[in-house]
């Protein structure tokens, strides 16, 4: 049964803007878990990472209609590949526990970049 479906969009130079306007690097570590950090200081394309990483939170969210709710941190929704390279969720914190609350189970997230846009969409299942 589907529960919540959610996308978001991120335009690429609002969000190169941003990254060059964080002089201290405090955008990646507000948004960004330490296993997504260290694949963030490691990739090629860092704005294409953050933007996916942002808009695939964002959905996250949107399948759960909180919106970022006192007690929700985007740290708490951890998107990490496979090994094949597919994202998948996983969850901590405030947002586990009102996936519990409500009986999502599984997640289905996929991320997509053109050259100027970043678009994620994400559905949560109770299975």
């Amino acid at each position: 049964m589907i529960i919540g479906v959610g996308s978001d969009i991120v335009q690429h130079d609002k969000n190169s803007k941003l990254l060059k306007w964080d002089t201290e690097g405090n955008f990646p570590t507000r948004i960004l878990s330490n296993q997504e950090l260290a694949v963030f200081n490691d990739h090629n394309s860092k704005d294409n990472f953050i933007a996916g990483r942002f808009a695939a939170k964002e959905a996250v969210l949107k399948c759960l209609s909180t919106g970022m709710k006192d007690g929700i941190s985007l740290k708490d929704i951890e998107i990490v590949n496979s090994a094949s390279g597919q994202p998948n969720v996983q969850l901590s914190g405030e947002v586990k526990i009102i996936c519990a609350n409500i009986g999502i189970n599984k997640w289905h997230i996929t991320i997509s970049h053109s050259e100027d846009f970043t678009i994620a969409f994400a559905i949560a299942e109770r299975t």
